[in-house]
Order: structure tokens, then sequence, then C-alpha cells
């Protein structure tokens, strides 16, 4: 009878923590009204399993939706962000702001109540000509084509934006707007290039790692890459707070150095899920120690956010 009870008790508990984990619900605007029944649901098991991914990484076990529009925009790759921000705290005298998503993932707010939480655009031609869908996007265990560039590791990337890697510093200086600022830009050290000068980053990368210059909510640099500069641009308001910028058009693909395997190899900022340079063909990218170094800068994870819900460190 005991064995029946600890058993009982043991599945109540596990059902229970099933329960409250996050729920990913993905919608598609009227821009997608020319996708198959297949596209869409590759594009929504990609979007539900790369936020697995980043809330398993937050320790976020709460029973919150968060919904998901994705539409198709004349863009070369594809780009994704939270819908809204939230006020978390005044940090060295600038009002500092949290991507919504994230917000309501850690406090169950929704800031921007019914309207969606997180937007993701793709390119058309990008996703037909150039994405390859894995059968099973968790396991990640299909060899990638060398002729294309993995979608799962795309929206890892993309939910990166919606999470954690957006602001509104420009985008080629790295200098904060005047009286406010985002979690992230809060570390930037303006300069050519950019440092973010966070300790828990600096402390997993060795030093202030460089952000992409001219797409600055990026890791990394290359002098055989071009990154054409974004210029900043006027930032909304809406129930007074800054909507984020959609920062991201996903790195350029390019095919693989010659190598072993699909992984990256190098080392550098530019093997990192969130570098800003180029993702290359056949490899797939993973969330990686410099990405949690940073969920901890920014005051995402579980041990950093006080009861006031954000740390400034």
């Amino acid at each position: 009878m005991r064995l029946r009870l600890v058993m009982a008790g043991a599945l109540a508990f596990a059902a229970a923590s099933a329960d409250a984990q996050p729920t990913i619900e993905v919608g598609f605007d009227a821009s997608a009204s020319m996708l198959t029944d297949r596209e869409r649901a590759d594009i929504s098991a990609h979007l539900v399993a790369a936020g697995r991914v980043w809330t398993a990484a937050l320790g976020i076990a709460r029973p919150v939706t968060i919904d998901v529009r994705v539409g198709i925009a004349a863009i070369a790759t594809a780009n994704g962000a939270s819908a809204a921000t939230a006020a978390v705290g005044v940090v060295a005298g600038r009002d500092t702001y949290e991507q919504g998503a994230v917000y309501e993932l850690r406090t169950s707010i929704d800031v921007n109540g019914a309207q969606t939480d997180a937007v993701v655009n793709i390119g058309l031609a990008y996703l037909r000509d150039e994405l390859w869908f894995d059968p099973d996007p968790l396991m990640r265990v299909a060899p990638v084509p060398a002729d294309r560039t993995d979608a799962m590791s795309v929206f890892l990337h993309e939910w990166g934006h919606v999470l954690a890697y957006n602001g509104w510093s420009d985008p080629t200086s790295g200098e904060p707007p005047a009286g406010y600022w985002s979690t992230f830009d809060r570390w930037m050290l303006p300069g050519a290039p950019t440092l973010f000068a966070a300790p828990a980053s600096s402390s997993s990368w060795g030093s202030a790692p460089d952000l992409t210059t001219g797409n600055n909510k990026h890791w990394g640099n290359a002098d055989t890459t071009a990154v054409a500069p974004r210029a900043a641009r006027p930032v909304q308001w809406r129930d007074g707070a800054p909507v984020p910028w959609m920062v991201c058009e996903l790195p350029l693909s390019r095919d693989a150095p010659p190598s072993g395997d699909a992984t990256p190899r190098g080392g550098g900022l530019l093997d990192q899920l969130m570098n800003g340079v180029v993702f290359y063909r056949g490899t797939r990218y993973g969330l990686s120690a410099l990405d949690r170094a940073l969920l901890l800068d920014v005051g995402l994870l579980e041990e950093r956010v006080f009861a006031s819900g954000f740390d400034p460190g």
C-alpha cells in the first residue's frame, strides 16, 4: 500500500509539474495566407520547441500562455520581438524595461492584455528556399542538409530577441536613449565595437564580449563579412512603455567551411546562436554558456529575481 501511495504521489507531482509549464500558442496573420498547411505546421512545431528550450533555460514553471503571431514580410531572412515591454525599475537614473513576453513568463502578468505577446516575421523565399525543418526539433538528431539553414536554430535565435536580446540603443554607436533603456541596453559600453560589459557574460566569455557593429543586439564582428548598419529609428510608445524594435534581420546564410560535422567549431562569437554576422548552412546552433550568463545579467534567472521583480545588479 505504501508503494502505491508513493507512486501515486509521484505521478500527481509529475502531472502538476506538466500542468505548470508555459504554453506557447502560434497563430498566423493575414500576411501568411499563402502558406500551406504543412508550412504552418512546421513553423508552429519549431516555434513551440524553441520556446520550450528557452523557458527551460529560464527555469520557468508557471501555467502562462505566450501567444506568438507569425507574419510573412518582405525581408531577406527573419526577425522577432516581444510586442510590448514592462517597466522593472530605475537603474543609473534611467527607467528600465524588459521584454513583455518574458515579464509575463516571470510574473504571469500580461502587460498588453489580449493582444499577441510576440511577433516573428519570415521572408517567403527564405522560408521556402533556405530553411530546413527538422523531423524532431527537440531531439535534433537528423543531419542538417549542407545546402540549407536549420530552422530550429533560426527560431531559437528569434526567441532570444523576444526574451532578452533587445533594446533601443543606437545600433551602431551603442548610445542609449536619454532617460530609459532595456535590461540589455544597460550593460552596453558604447564604442567601436560596443562591448557588453556585464559581469556574468564577461566572466563566461573571459572578457566583455563585443556586439555586432551596426546590428548590436547580437554578438560578434568579422572583417570578412560586412554587416549593413541599421540606422536608429523613432521609438514608439504604447500605454506608457516603449515598444520593442524588430532589431533583427537574422544573419544571412553561407555555406559552412569544410568540417567533419555540422557544429560550429571556431570557438569565437560567430559560433554563437545570437551572433549578428552569419549562419552557416548545414549547422545547428543552440543556447550556450554565454546565453545563460546573459540571462543572469538581465535579471531573468530565478536566483537573480528579487521580490520587486528585478535585480539592478
